[in-house]
């Protein structure tokens, strides 16, 4: 379960308290529908609602991807982050990154800008965070960095903005291009064009995908039948709860990803792609494997270890152990 880190916590607590629990659940309400008719936050009330209702689901599922990618974070000293919004990718790279010194964050919205730098005032000492307004997709060049994040951003762009900052991105990654995405058909396939892009330009995989070859679940996909993607719990605060109405203290964040980076790195034998079925004196794992195909494979309490291994795994982790194909 991602947490809230406590100093964010409590500055949106601030930030939402003059708010009643009605006028946050309507702007809640308004925000999710403008969502699914593909229309941008408008309002100061709808960006106060993204942060009771989205901010820890986005902060919880870039935790999670860095927590993926944790043998590749200790050189990272510098990050951009396209579309930033109100920087939960701060907080989180913060807490992941241990040598990171700067975060550089673009923003188009002023006022979603002026409300990240409220939430971060202070609070993510001695970080340098550096705020720019601009408009990631008009660009023509990014500022280099060790680590460059787009995260939910590509599903509101047009596949020529895409494509756009999607190369400019790449030109601007000195070591991991870190692209997240809602874990929905239109989030993976935003992320299947990407990734099919990114190996043209001569990138390597790093996450999830443990091959460079064509995605083996691309067929399953163009059929309506499957997709990758992974998925995080959050815990609900009490401004989350009432703005989501929710009666369960949690909720689980879907969400897909893809991380590439400029060289060749070491990659798994394969990764969990869905949750391992448990069942009595067995564990059935699903995977994506080094050879860009996808296993079913059993581990039994005869396998000792790798049974233990695979009874205490979670959906998204690596797997380099041999088990038996069912």
């Amino acid at each position: 379960m991602e947490t809230l880190p406590l100093q964010l916590s409590n500055a949106i607590d601030r930030e939402l308290a003059p708010l009643s629990p009605d006028k946050l659940r309507e702007a809640c309400f308004e925000l999710t529908q403008r969502y699914r008719q593909g229309l941008a936050i408008e309002t100061q009330l709808h960006r106060q609602a993204y942060i009771a209702a989205r901010l820890p689901a986005t902060y919880g599922a870039i935790r999670q991807v860095f927590r993926r990618t944790e043998p590749f974070l200790n050189s990272i000293q510098s990050l951009l982050d396209l579309g930033a919004g109100t920087g939960s990718l701060a907080w989180a790279a913060a807490d992941a990154l241990p040598h990171l010194q700067r975060i550089t964050l673009f923003e188009k919205d002023v006022e979603l800008l002026r409300l990240g730098q409220h939430l971060t005032q202070n609070n993510l000492d001695p970080l340098q965070l550096a705020w720019c307004r601009d408009d990631i997709t008009q660009a023509e060049i990014f500022p280099s960095h060790d680590a460059v994040v787009l995260s939910y951003v590509l599903n509101e762009l047009s596949s020529k903005e895409q494509v756009h900052l999607l190369e400019r991105a790449y030109q601007a990654t000195d070591q991991l291009l870190i692209l997240l995405e809602p874990g929905t058909p239109q989030g993976f396939g935003n992320l299947l064009n990407a990734r099919n892009l990114l190996l043209k330009l001569g990138a390597y995989s790093v996450a999830p995908c443990p091959h460079l070859a064509p995605c083996p679940l691309a067929p399953a996909f163009k059929e309506g039948k499957d997709w990758c993607h992974f998925s995080v719990r959050i815990p609900r605060g009490k401004y989350h709860r009432r703005a989501k109405e929710g009666a369960l203290p949690y909720e689980d964040e879907k969400y897909t990803y893809l991380v590439i980076s400029p060289q060749p790195v070491p990659l798994p034998k394969g990764r969990i792609i869905k949750a391992p079925l448990r069942k009595t004196g067995h564990v059935i794992l699903d995977l994506c494997t080094e050879k860009g195909d996808l296993k079913r494979v059993i581990s039994s309490k005869s396998d000792g270890e790798v049974y233990t291994k695979a009874r205490d795994s979670e959906w998204g982790d690596v797997w380099n152990e041999e088990t038996k194909k069912k």
